[in-house]
């Protein structure tokens, strides 16, 4: 509803879609993983149900990625010294600069 009256039954703000893209999501799968440079599957840094984008994802292996879920992310970073943020960043300007986008 409107911030301002909330009658008038329009939403203020509409919900966000979620960004897919299977192409990218392959690329990553392509990535070595993020703490030990093994083989890949990627990881959504914000979860689907959360609308979160695909290009928010990075290549995490079996092994780390299940550390993820059960230790959270703090504790992968401070194990492995990974910023899961800048991962991101870094996957997508490579994407991009390889002409995927």
């Amino acid at each position: 509803r409107c911030r301002e009256c909330k009658s008038c039954g329009n939403l203020a703000y509409p919900k966000p879609s979620r960004l897919k893209d299977k192409d990218y999501l392959a690329w990553i799968r392509l990535r070595h993983c993020v703490a030990c440079g093994g083989a890949s599957q990627a990881h959504h840094t914000v979860t689907k149900g959360a609308r979160g984008s695909d290009y928010q994802a990075v290549p995490l292996c079996w092994k780390h990625h299940d550390e993820l879920h059960r230790k959270g992310k703090a504790w992968l970073e401070l194990e492995y010294s990974v910023d899961i943020r800048e991962e991101v960043i870094r996957c997508l300007e490579s994407y991009i600069a390889a002409g995927r986008s």
